[in-house]
C-alpha cells in the first residue's frame, strides 16, 4: 500500500523488540490496575478494566495489521477510559505511516476519541482546558512518532549506503586483483613465450644437424643454457610480485631501448634471418621503450614459432614530436607448421599496451606477401 512503511518498527533487532513488547504490557498492566483500584465494585469500571487489558494484549499484533488495528485500538482504548492504549496506538501508527496527511487525520481522531468521554464528566469551564491538554498530548505523541520514523529511515539509509560502499569497495578490489593478474599473466607470457621459443629453436638446430663438431655443440648448448637461465630468472622475479605485499610493485624485467635492439641480435643468434632497420637517433623514453620492446618481442616470438625459415625485418622509425613507428614483418611461409603451442594472448596483450600508450596497432597479411605487425605510438616532445 503506497504511503506506508513496511510495518517493521525496528532495524532488525529482535532483542530490542522484545523489550518494547514487555514495556507496553507493563504500562497496560499498570493502567488496568489503576482502573481496578478506582472501580470500587462498579461492574462497568470492572468491564473497562478487563477491556483495557484485552486491548493491551491486542497491541502485540500491531506489526502485521497496524493500518486498521491501531486506529481501532485508539478509539476503543479511549472509550474504555485507558490512557496507555490510545497513546501507544497513536505513537506506533505515527512511526509506521509515511503519509503525513493520514497521520494528522489519525491524530485528530485521537483528539476526538479522548475528548468525548470527558465531556459529560467535566464542568463546562474545564472542557476547553481538557481539550487543549488532550490536543497537546496527542500532538506531542504524533511528533515523537514521526521523529522516530524519520530517524529510523535515516539510519536505514545510512546502513544501505554503508553496505553499498562496502560492496563497491569489494568490487573495486576484485577488479584491481583481476587487472593485476592479467598484467602478471601478460608479463609471464612475454617472458616465457619469447625465451622458450628461442630454446626450442636452438635445440631444434642441434636435432637437425647431428654432424656438428664439438665446439659448435658446446656453443649451442651454452646458448640454450644462458637463454633458459635468463628466462627462469625473469620468471622468478615476476612470480615474486605474487608474494609481495606491494601490489603496485613493478614487474621485471623493465627493458630499455637498448634491449629492443638486443632482441634482434638474439633472434639472429638463434638462426632467424631477421634484419634491423633502426632509424632512431633520439633518446627514447623508458615507458615508450618498454612498449616498443614488447611489440618487437611478440612479433619475433610469432616468427620463431610460425615462420622461422622465412626472412624477417624489424623497422624502427620516428622522432620526438611525431610518432614512433614499429614494424615487425616476415615473408608468409608456405605449408609450415609448428609444434610450439600458442597462448592466444600475445597480440591482444601488446594491443592493450599500445592503446594504453595512446597509439594504435594493426596486424595481418600485406599486399606484398608478408605478415606485418605495425604499431604507431605518439612520441611527445620533451620539455
Amino acid at each position: 500500500m503506497r504511503g506506508y512503511s513496511d510495518g517493521v518498527d525496528d532495524l532488525g533487532q529482535p532483542v530490542r523488540r522484545r523489550w518494547q513488547e514487555a514495556l507496553i504490557l507493563l504500562a497496560v498492566a499498570a493502567d488496568s490496575a489503576f482502573l481496578g483500584l478506582i472501580a470500587d465494585g462498579d461492574p462497568w469500571v470492572i468491564a473497562q478494566t478487563v477491556a483495557t487489558a484485552l486491548l493491551g494484549a491486542a497491541l502485540l499484533a500491531r506489526h502485521r495489521h497496524w493500518r486498521w488495528l491501531l486506529p481501532l485500538l485508539l478509539v476503543l482504548g479511549a472509550l474504555t477510559g485507558s490512557i496507555v492504549v490510545p497513546i501507544v496506538s497513536l505513537y506506533c501508527f505515527a512511526t509506521r505511516s509515511t503519509h503525513r496527511l493520514v497521520t494528522v487525520l489519525v491524530g485528530l481522531l485521537g483528539v476526538v476519541a479522548l475528548a468525548l468521554p470527558s465531556l459529560d464528566s467535566l464542568l463546562p469551564e474545564r472542557i476547553t482546558q481538557a481539550i487543549l491538554l488532550i490536543f497537546f498530548v496527542v500532538a506531542a505523541t504524533v511528533a515523537v512518532g514521526m521523529y522516530t520514523q524519520a530517524r529510523r529511515q535515516l539510519l536505514a539509509q545510512f546502513q544501505r549506503r554503508a553496505m553499498d560502499a562496502e560492496q563497491g569497495q569489494t568490487e573495486a578490489e576484485d577488479r584491481a586483483r583481476r587487472a593485476e593478474r592479467t598484467r602478471i599473466a601478460r608479463e609471464m607470457h612475454d617472458i616465457v613465450a619469447h625465451k622458450i621459443s628461442l630454446v626450442a629453436l636452438q635445440a631444434g638446430a642441434l636435432e637437425v644437424n647431428p654432424n656438428l663438431d664439438r665446439a659448435q655443440v658446446v656453443e649451442s648448448v651454452g646458448l640454450i643454457r644462458q637463454t633458459a637461465t635468463t628466462a627462469l630468472s625473469e620468471l622468478r622475479e615476476v612470480l615474486g610480485v605474487l608474494r609481495s605485499e606491494d601490489e603496485g610493485a613493478p614487474l621485471a624485467p623493465q627493458p630499455t631501448w637498448g634491449d629492443v635492439r638486443d632482441l634482434v641480435i638474439t633472434s639472429q643468434s638463434a638462426g632467424i634471418a631477421v634484419e634491423l632497420f633502426d632509424f632512431i637517433d633520439d633518446p627514447v623514453p623508458d615507458t615508450m621503450a618498454r612498449t616498443a620492446y614488447r611489440v618487437v618481442q611478440e612479433g619475433l616470438t610469432n616468427i620463431h614459432k610460425h615462420a622461422r625459415h622465412t626472412k624477417a625485418r624489424v623497422a624502427l622509425i620516428g622522432e620526438p614530436g611525431t610518432d614512433l613507428v614499429i614494424e615487425v614483418s616476415n615473408v608468409l611461409p608456405v605449408g609450415f607448421t609448428t609444434d610450439l603451442p600458442g597462448a592466444r594472448m600475445g597480440l591482444s596483450g601488446i594491443e592493450t599496451r599500445v592503446l594504453h600508450a595512446g597509439g594504435s596497432i594493426t596486424s595481418g597479411p600485406t599486399d606484398d606477401g608478408r605478415f606485418e605487425v605495425k604499431a604507431v605510438i605518439p612520441w611527445p616532445t620533451t620539455a
